[in-house]
């Protein structure tokens, strides 16, 4: 493997894992709001608020 391999290697885990948190985040937030329209407050591990 010669070096230009290598470090595009590297940063295309970060795209992976930035994309993935990306992905993780938008539901959360998309999960949050269709709930709220739907007068059902969720806490942070999904489950609905008391």
């Amino acid at each position: 493997m010669n070096e230009e391999n290598k470090g595009s290697g590297g940063s295309s885990v970060f795209v992976w894992i930035g994309a993935l948190l990306v992905s993780l985040l938008l539901f959360y937030a998309l999960d949050h709001m269709i709930m709220s329209m739907q007068g059902l407050p969720l806490g942070w591990d999904l489950t609905t608020a008391k």
